[in-house]
């Protein structure tokens, strides 16, 4: 829920509260998600057995995401992200049905996102008693997340690589409100690090090319909004083995 600029400050407490229990109330949809998918998954792989060993998170591999982030409640997405990592060991879980699995890679994830639109600048006026419209006003900003990240690996499947893990960055971000009609702006910029955990999926169509898709938890570990998320919820791209 967004308000324009110029009301009532109890209107914006009223705001700022929706926002904080509309972004509780998803973070936990979302973990319920994130717990459904590694029970589906389970479920679907228990009776595999055409996997002996780790075939793409190698020691020593390297591997390149570009994806892209799904729509959201937040100004800042879709993010437009690259993640590039290495394999650092394989093969050391060895189990009677899945051979010598498990791996561990890591690396780095940088991100942009940009928004923009227009709204009208609503003051209410005391003595007139009366909501006066200042015009209409460009709200701008540009985000970008980086950070380290590394996550544990298991192949349960031929071709299919399943993958949890976590991250540590930082986000700068800048935002910008300008009148449409010309004159001077106001902008505002932002430094925040993060904590983030992810769950991710590969299907790999050749050695060396495939799609992922990953859901995000992100928070804030250090700014005035704890419950801003750095990354979005959800990506889908593709992967790159070298």
């Amino acid at each position: 829920m967004v308000l324009s600029k110029g009301v009532p400050l109890y209107l914006h407490t009223v705001n700022e509260l929706f926002n904080h229990n509309s972004y509780y109330l998803l973070q936990v949809k979302m973990r319920k998600i994130l717990l459904l998918i590694a029970t589906l998954f389970t479920v679907m792989c228990a009776s595999a057995s055409d996997v002996e060993k780790i075939q793409f998170a190698n020691a020593g591999k390297f591997s390149l995401g570009v994806m892209s982030g799904f729509p959201r409640f937040e100004h800042n997405m879709p993010l437009i992200s690259l993640d590039a990592m290495i394999g650092l060991k394989d093969g050391f879980c060895h189990t009677n049905k899945f051979g010598d699995n498990g791996a561990v890679d890591l690396g780095v994830y940088i991100g942009y996102a940009r928004n923009e639109y227009i709204y009208n600048n609503l003051v209410y006026n005391e003595e007139l008693q009366a909501t006066q419209n200042l015009g209409e006003y460009t709200w701008s900003s540009w985000t970008l997340p980086a950070s380290i990240r590394s996550a544990f690996h298991w192949e349960f499947v031929k071709n299919l690589d399943v993958y949890a893990g976590l991250q540590f960055g930082c986000s700068y971000s800048s935002t910008k409100d300008s009148p449409r009609n010309g004159g001077g702006g106001t902008e505002r910029n932002r430094f925040k690090l993060f904590s983030n955990q992810y769950l991710g999926v590969k299907w790999m169509f050749t050695q060396h090319f495939g799609v992922k898709t990953e859901a995000n938890m992100g928070r804030f570990i250090f700014g005035k909004r704890c419950c801003d998320l750095a990354v979005p919820l959800g990506s889908v791209g593709f992967q790159f083995n070298f």
